[in-house]
């Protein structure tokens, strides 16, 4: 900024130039002068000199005579900032706050092979709800409301595959995962600790890809709308800082 542009100007140009990228990005592939002109409100020559000094800086490209598109400078600074991302470490203040709600224990797995990992889970110590990273808690997928929720994406060959290896009714299964889809999350009775009951929902990344889930374990007697509602509302606030937008 040259000393002779005052912050609120930059500021006006700075919110100009959101405003453009974010017209691209709603239009898709590309999008005429005219076409974001009338979006933004901006005058054509206006919109015209903000396009050119961001395709200087990559940030937007001409894919035609008088359209521009999103430029791949975006997509490198995208991948840079989902390279730092981290499942596991973005998962630990919803389930801080999910275990404080219920007073329940609050896990988080991953698939690995045909099995659900948990990867992390909360306990109540002195100093308030932590999160610990654990090691060692596996589920057949197919076998619980964790799992399940894992596999909720997959086709129905892959389905069918994972139930002749596990002696399982693919039409089963198929139905069981149709109302985890409905339903947006999954619940199961613990066959090795029948009071408890494990009810899971899915956590999304920016591509809509189902990349881990989270559980409440709960009394078999104790899961209620509410819990099952903030357990919900907990899988979809670290899906959202994975990128997922709801309604994709």
């Amino acid at each position: 900024m040259s000393e002779s542009t005052s912050p609120s100007t930059s500021i006006q140009v700075m919110a100009r130039m959101f405003s453009l990228l974010d017209t691209l990005a709603l239009e898709g592939d590309s999008a005429s002068l005219k076409t974001v002109s009338e979006r933004t409100g901006l005058h054509p020559s206006t919109a015209h000199r903000i396009l050119n000094d961001l395709a200087v800086g990559g940030f937007v490209e001409r894919s035609g005579p008088g359209t521009y598109r999103l430029g791949l400078r975006l997509l490198q600074l995208g991948n840079l900032v989902k390279s730092r991302l981290n499942v596991r470490d973005l998962a630990i203040k919803p389930m801080q706050d999910l275990h404080r709600l219920t007073g329940q224990a609050v896990a988080l797995h991953v698939r690995q092979d045909d099995e659900a990992l948990c990867v992390e889970r909360t306990s109540h110590e002195r100093n308030g709800i932590q999160v610990n990273r654990v090691l060692g808690a596996r589920a057949p997928l197919a076998a619980s409301a964790a799992g399940k929720v894992l596999i909720s994406q997959w086709t129905a060959a892959q389905l069918h595959a994972l139930a002749q290896a596990n002696g399982t009714r693919a039409e089963t299964l198929h139905t069981e995962l149709q109302n985890v889809r409905a339903n947006g999350f999954a619940v199961d009775g613990d066959s090795v600790e029948p009071a408890q009951q494990q009810a899971a929902a899915p956590v999304i990344d920016d591509s809509g890809q189902i990349v881990a889930s989270l559980s409440l374990s709960t009394s078999s007697l104790r899961l209620n709308p509410e819990w099952s509602d903030a357990l919900k509302g907990a899988a979809a606030r670290i899906s959202t800082t994975l990128g997922w937008t709801t309604g994709r």
